[in-house]
C-alpha cells in the first residue's frame, strides 16, 4: 500500500521536479567554469557534512548501494530533508550554501524519479565543466576563510571528494 501512495505522490510531483531542475540547469549553463568550481567545492563540503551528520545516507547518492527497509525510507526522505536545509540557508541569507545543497536535492530527485534522471545527467554534465578548476577554488576558499573556521569547515578528505558524481548520474558524452 505504501508503495502505491509513494508512486502517486512521485508522479504528481515529477513535473514540478522537472521544472525545478530545468531552471537549475539553465543557471548552470550561464555560469563560467570557474564559478562552477567554486560551487562544487561548497557543495561537496556540504555533502560530506550532511552524510557525516546522518541527514542523508550515502545510498541516497549512489544507485549501486541496495536500498532495503529503513535505508529505502531514508533515501526517499532525503529530498524532504534537503528542501528544509535549503530553506534554512535561504532564511539566513547563505545563498551559496543553499545553491550547493540544491545540487544534492536535484541529484537525489533524479536518482529517485526515472523520468528526470536524464536531466540529472545533464546537470552533472554542466557541473563537470568546473572539475579542472576545483583545486584552485578550494585553495582560494581556504585562503579567504578565517583560520578559526577553516579547521571546522573543511573535511580532511575534501581534496579527494571535489569531483564526486552520484553513481547513476554520470554524464553521457
Amino acid at each position: 500500500m505504501f508503495g502505491w501512495v509513494r508512486k502517486r505522490a512521485m508522479d504528481a510531483s515529477a513535473d514540478v521536479m522537472k521544472n525545478d531542475i530545468d531552471r537549475f540547469i539553465n543557471g548552470l549553463v550561464g555560469a563560467d567554469d570557474e564559478e562552477l568550481s567554486t560551487l562544487l567545492v561548497v557543495a561537496n563540503v556540504l555533502r560530506l557534512r550532511l552524510v557525516e551528520s546522518k541527514k542523508i545516507p550515502p545510498a541516497a547518492l549512489n544507485m549501486d548501494i541496495p536500498r532495503h527497509g529503513t535505508l529505502a525510507l531514508q533515501c526517499d526522505m532525503a529530498s524532504i530533508t534537503l528542501s528544509n536545509v535549503i530553506k534554512q540557508y535561504q532564511k539566513m541569507g547563505q545563498t551559496s550554501d543553499a545553491t550547493g545543497t540544491m545540487i544534492w536535492l536535484h541529484s537525489i530527485r533524479a536518482l529517485n524519479v526515472p523520468e528526470i534522471r536524464i536531466l540529472g545527467r545533464e546537470m552533472w554534465g554542466q557541473l563537470e565543466r568546473g572539475f579542472p578548476y576545483v583545486e584552485d577554488a578550494l585553495i582560494y576558499i581556504q585562503e579567504i576563510t578565517d583560520d578559526r573556521l577553516r579547521m571546522h569547515s573543511f573535511p580532511q578528505d575534501i581534496s579527494t571528494e571535489l569531483t564526486f558524481i552520484p553513481r547513476g548520474l554520470e554524464p553521457r558524452h
